[in-house]
């Protein structure tokens, strides 16, 4: 039952009049059995392998039409409304969806009273908005963008979570085993996990008082530069303002666009409070809209999971690379409301082209196989940002610099060791792909850098843990998986490990 369940709150004594409070509770409502085009939900992994095998990767981008018209499937299901309201306002289906503070929150409710569902939470708001994990571990992507976001977990995967009580430390240590590859429980193939950054229309443009400015993503086609390198390139370095209006109409001559252009919220009181507290220095306040500009989509429908990213665009027909006009027109063959067909679209269900095995495959060129091909599947609000300096601490593969395309063995610290205190120091580098060495975020794709989600035996910073990497082929038996726990492609497990003992802290 999805309906909106009001929850009253009375106090009442016989000498007093009754007073009432009441908030909307909020139900996790799942995905659809059956997508926009017709597909099935979860699709079977048989199928999504298939169309891998066949995917054609033309500039580095996934052109495959199975691939992409499924992931405008997953972006119709996630943004479709459901009959629930909050603070006023129709929710959607990713909207319901539970946050990693959801998760807490019932586990620490589950460590006083066993008997304690994720279901029994009360949930009164949709979430509060932080700046994303990756940014503060970096330091170095999204400067000047005030983007704010949370993690949302569909119901299966959320209860996968807390089932398994894979936040704890505790618990994931007990499963490292010194010289082995171990793997948290598989999630279930059910699951969905996204990623939703918004702009928080807190700071009031100098057109108007309902006019506010947000950095458009420009795209970027071009060699690499060396300012890039060094500064990546985020939304500080894109000099494209729109101005957002919230009472007027969409003039695209002028680069103004309605709210109603966006799949935005009103904060609540709670949300404005904490955005406050992480952005924007007392700003922000009850009833101020946060629109969506980007969001990650990862589903785990196979053993790699399927990975799309959608950012918003001044022409979403025509938009600009890691997404193109083959990919918007392919949003025809669903069903989307204007707001989310503003959206654009990159997608990659495998980490190179010619598609790699789970194991036992390479990034380099052999006798008797066609040249590597990166693709590239990086959303601007989030990894455009990443400078070369963000990878330097990827505990990846690493070329021999003399010949990065032999056949030799290209593995350097096979695993870090038991009680290994600096890993944040190392610096292995990235890794060619068909030649070609990719260095910054604007290189990098979503599966090669969520393989590295991992967590060793030593109880350190939650930072020291985040290993990124560029567009690469990485073999899910590789050694340097040894003696860590391998978190099943979730980087959000790892930023959000918790103790039992609360006096801990990382």
């Amino acid at each position: 039952m999805y309906a909106c369940v009001a929850l009253m709150l009375l106090a009442c004594n016989s000498q007093k009049s009754k007073k009432v409070v009441a908030f909307a509770a909020i139900t996790a409502v799942p995905m659809p059995p059956t997508l926009s085009s017709g597909q099935k939900f979860p699709t079977p992994a048989a199928t999504i392998n298939g169309w891998v095998t066949n995917s054609i990767v033309v500039n580095n981008l996934e052109t495959n039409s199975d691939i992409l018209t499924h992931g405008w499937d997953i972006w119709a299901a996630l943004t479709a409304n459901t009959t629930q309201s909050n603070n006023g306002q129709t929710l959607r289906r990713f909207e319901t969806w539970y946050t990693p503070g959801d998760v807490i929150t019932a586990l620490r409710a589950k460590e006083k009273n066993s008997t304690y569902k994720l279901e029994d939470i009360e949930r009164s708001h949709t979430g509060y908005l932080k700046p994303p994990h990756q940014g503060a571990a970096h330091g170095n992507q999204v400067t000047g963008g005030d983007v704010v976001g949370f993690v949302k977990y569909d119901p299966s995967s959320a209860s996968h979570i807390y089932n398994n009580d894979l936040y704890y430390f505790e618990k994931l240590k007990k499963m490292i085993k010194e010289g082995e590859i171990k793997n948290i429980p598989p999630f279930p193939n059910s699951s969905v996990i996204i990623k939703p950054v918004f702009y928080p229309l807190t700071k009031v443009d100098s057109l108007g008082a309902d006019k506010y400015s947000l950095p458009a993503w420009p795209g970027y086609t071009g060699e690499v530069t060396a300012e890039i390198l060094e500064n990546g390139f985020g939304p500080s370095s894109w000099s494209n303002n729109i101005k957002i209006t919230t009472t007027g109409k969409t003039n695209t001559a002028k680069k103004v666009y309605s709210i109603n252009d966006f799949i935005h919220f009103k904060l609540t009181k709670e949300q404005a409070a904490n955005i406050i507290n992480v952005i924007d220095k007392g700003v922000a306040k009850e009833g101020d809209y946060a629109v969506l500009v980007g969001m990650h989509v990862n589903t785990r429908e196979n053993r790699r999971w399927t990975w799309q990213t959608f950012w918003w665009s001044e022409n979403p027909t025509a938009p600009h690379s890691p997404s193109s006009k083959a990919i918007a027109k392919l949003q025809d063959k669903v069903k989307l409301d204007a707001a989310a067909k503003h959206y654009a679209m990159a997608a990659a269900y495998s980490m190179i082209s010619p598609v790699q095995p789970n194991t036992g495959g390479s990034n380099s060129v052999t006798r008797k196989e066609f040249i590597k091909e990166s693709i590239y599947a990086y959303n601007p609000y989030l990894e455009a940002g990443f400078n070369a300096a963000t990878f330097d601490i990827a505990g990846a593969l690493t070329p021999d610099p003399k010949n990065p395309n032999s056949g030799g063995n290209p593995y350097v610290n096979e695993h870090y060791p038991s009680g290994y205190q600096n890993v944040g120091a190392l610096k292995l580098g990235t890794r060619y792909v068909g030649g070609k060495l990719n260095k910054v975020g604007i290189e990098s794709n979503c599966m090669s850098c969520h393989s590295q989600a991992r967590i060793y035996d030593v109880p350190t910073t939650k930072e020291t843990y985040q290993l990124y990497v560029t567009d690469q082929y990485v073999d899910l038996d590789a050694p340097y998986f040894k003696s860590s726990i391998v978190l099943d492609f979730v980087w959000s497990i790892q930023g959000n490990l918790m103790n039992k003992d609360q006096k801990k802290k990382y």
